[in-house]
């Protein structure tokens, strides 16, 4: 347990001292002050609270989960790039647990960036709607629920990242496949559906939102929140034995 905590303080560290990292933590406060300037002018003189104000802002986690599939989509990656890996590989612990610490990485990161944006949100809210700030109506479960599946399908996002990153050795690769199927699958799906495939609803991607469940409608009839859960969970098992399997098997020249 030690070494794993261990592994993980110091893939966190390493994540840290990467100029990205403080460049994302950057665009999120850019980001989400320009929002919260715009959302004040569109709704100024308007009845609108803290609580809605907050519900708009958990859309914008689609920027922090792109900087979060980065981090995934290269943790592994640029180890073989950079020839570090051998430094890891020549110590004495097993692979998998060398990959378990850089997966606990991305969810650490993932964590992090995410509070940080509730965090500056929360500041933000109550600067410009501070009179609602402690009106916990039914806003308030609804943002936290928001922010709850955006980040579960974050974690989905960056897991598909970081497989694709462990087999194929290619940050630029993994990140630019993820960020293709995230941006394209509103659109595959609706086509797949107007064509008639129901098999779409077993794609990753169409299960990955669980929000659509509350607050749309999904691609496919007959998904529910339970089947979502299923596929995604069917995923996460394939992706981790799929990345621990090809992490083992590798050959690396030490």
């Amino acid at each position: 347990m030690q070494t794993m905590i261990n592994l993980v303080t110091n893939e966190t560290i390493k994540q840290a001292s990467l100029t990205r990292t403080w460049v994302s933590l950057g665009f999120i406060v850019f980001i989400n002050s320009l929002a919260s300037f715009f959302v004040y002018m569109l709704f100024d003189g308007i009845q609108f609270s803290f609580w809605e104000f907050m519900r708009i802002s958990s859309n914008l986690l689609l920027v922090v989960q792109i900087f979060c599939l980065v981090i995934a989509g290269d943790i592994v990656s640029n180890e073989f790039s950079r020839g570090t890996i051998k430094l890891l590989l020549i110590r004495p612990i097993k692979r998998r647990t060398i990959l378990l610490s850089k997966y606990v990485t991305v969810i650490v990161w993932a964590l992090l960036l995410t509070t940080a944006h509730f965090l500056f949100s929360s500041l933000l809210g109550i600067l410009w709607f501070y009179d609602s700030f402690f009106e916990l109506t039914m806003n308030f479960f609804v943002v936290a629920g928001a922010y709850v599946l955006r980040f579960i399908e974050m974690i989905l996002i960056c897991s598909l990242a970081f497989t694709m990153s462990v087999i194929t050795r290619s940050s630029s690769f993994a990140i630019g496949l993820t960020i293709f199927l995230t941006f394209s699958s509103n659109t595959l799906m609706i086509l797949l559906n107007e064509r008639g495939m129901e098999w779409g609803k077993y794609f990753l991607l169409a299960n990955t939102d669980l929000q659509q469940y509350f607050f749309a409608t999904p691609p496919f009839e007959g998904m529910t929140f339970g089947f979502s859960i299923i596929v995604n969970v069917i995923y996460l098992a394939i992706f981790s034995l799929a990345s621990v399997f090809v992490f083992n098997k590798r050959d690396v020249e030490v």
